[in-house]
């Protein structure tokens, strides 16, 4: 059985607007997705974000239609599983 990624369908067949969050914030995540974005990407690498920031502004848009995105601060295996695994419990 082939899993479809919509994400990445949307991407390549329309037009998506998507907003940068730089702020390690649940509640400015959270006022985002509900601003009707079709994707928000977290940035960890730019904003002063933790595992537990991060996780807390999936949570915030998981209630929304908008599709999370995360950077993480650095390209750490265990990091990259850790989110890995929190994104796609959504799916």
């Amino acid at each position: 059985m082939q899993v479809t990624n919509y994400f990445k369908h949307k991407l390549k067949t329309q037009q998506q607007i998507g907003l940068w969050i730089g702020l390690a914030d649940a509640y400015g995540t959270e006022i985002a997705a509900n601003a009707g974005y079709d994707w928000l990407l977290i940035d960890g690498e730019h904003a002063p974000s933790d595992l537990r920031t991060t996780l807390s502004q999936l949570q915030s848009i998981a209630a929304y239609p908008s599709q999370a995105v995360v950077r993480p601060p650095i390209g750490s295996v265990q990091l990259i599983k850790q989110l890995w695994i929190s994104v796609h419990k959504r799916c």
